[in-house]
C-alpha cells in the first residue's frame, strides 16, 4: 500500500523511515535527536527517488484527457497518490507528503490497531464468537479512551474567546482530544471502558468524539481508517488467541498516544 513493487532503494527508504522515526521515536520512545536527523536524510532520499521515477508515472494524473476513473485505476500505492497530485509541488514537497502519509498509515492507524487488539484481549473480545458489530463498538470506545491523535492544533480564523480567554486571529490553539473524550460533562462514567455506550450515543457525545479532528481539517482517512480498524481488529480477535503482558501502566505519549511498554502474543486459532 505504501510503495507497491517499487525500486529497492525506495522501499529501503520506507523501511528506514518506519524503523528510525515512526517506531523508534513515536512508539518506543528512544532518543529523539538522531531520529530527526535521519528524517531529513530520508526525506532527501525520497525526493531524489520521486524525481527519478519514469515520466509516465508523474504525468498520468496531470493529463487533461485522463478521467477520474482512469486516474483511480492507475493508483497502486501511496507513491502514486503523491505523484498524481496537481499543482506546483517540488519533489521535496511530495517527499514530505509521502512521509506524512506513511506516518498516518503505519503510526496513527498502526498504534490504534495495537490498542484495539490489546483492549479486545483484556476485555473478552478475543474469541471465535466475536461479531463484527461488537468490534465496531470496541474500536470506537478504544479511540475514545486512547485517541492516537491525543491533541490537535488549529489556527484561529478570527479573534474570539474560549471560556473567557482571549484568542487572537492567527494564534495556534491546542485541543486536548484525550481530555474531551474523558470529560464527565459529556460522557457517563468517562473513565470506564464500555463499548456498549456506542449503542445509545447522545448528540453531545457525537460532537465530542474527535479522534480524526473535525471540520475542514478533519483527517481524510476518517472513514477508511475506521473500516480498516474494524476489519483487521475482527480478523485478529476472531482468528487468533492472545496474551497481553504490560510492564508499565501508562501509555507512551509523544506524537502518538501508543500503548504502554509490554507485549502482546498472538497464536492462530485451531
Amino acid at each position: 500500500m505504501i510503495a507497491h513493487h517499487r525500486h529497492t532503494a525506495l522501499n529501503s527508504l520506507v523501511d528506514a523511515y518506519v524503523e528510525s522515526s515512526v517506531i523508534a521515536d513515536d512508539v518506543v520512545g528512544r532518543v529523539v535527536t538522531p531520529s530527526h536527523r535521519s528524517v531529513r536524510r530520508i526525506r532527501a532520499g525520497f525526493a531524489e527517488q520521486l524525481r527519478r521515477l519514469p515520466a509516465r508515472e508523474t504525468e498520468a494524473a496531470a493529463t487533461p484527457a485522463t478521467t477520474a476513473t482512469d486516474a483511480d485505476a492507475d493508483v497502486r500505492d501511496l507513491v502514486d497518490v503523491v505523484l498524481g497530485l496537481r499543482g506546483e509541488l517540488t519533489p521535496a514537497d511530495r517527499a514530505q507528503l509521502l512521509q506524512r502519509l506513511i506516518l498516518s498509515m503505519v503510526g496513527f492507524t498502526g498504534a490504534a490497531l495495537e490498542w484495539v487488539v490489546l483492549l479486545g484481549i483484556q476485555h473478552g473480545y478475543n474469541t471465535p464468537a466475536v461479531r463484527p458489530d461488537q468490534v465496531r463498538s470496541l474500536v470506537r470506545e478504544t479511540l475514545r479512551l486512547y485517541p492516537t491523535a491525543w491533541r490537535l492544533v488549529r489556527e484561529a480564523a478570527t479573534d474570539h474567546e474560549i471560556r473567557g480567554v482571549p484568542v487572537s486571529k492567527g494564534e495556534h490553539v491546542m485541543i486536548g482530544t484525550h481530555a474531551i473524550h474523558r470529560s464527565g460533562a459529556v460522557w457517563d462514567r468517562p473513565l470506564d471502558f464500555d463499548p456498549s455506550r456506542w449503542e445509545r450515543l447522545t448528540d453531545d457525545q457525537r460532537r465530542a468524539f474527535l479522534p480524526f479532528g473535525k471540520g475542514a481539517e478533519m483527517c481524510p482517512a476518517n472513514g477508511f481508517a475506521l473500516k480498516a480498524l474494524e476489519h483487521l481488529g475482527h480478523l485478529i480477535l476472531h482468528g487468533y488467541r492472545g496474551t497481553v503482558r504490560i510492564r508499565k501502566r501508562t501509555p507512551h505519549a509523544r506524537t502518538l498516544l501508543a500503548p504502554p511498554a509490554g507485549w502482546t502474543r498472538l497464536t492462530k486459532s485451531g
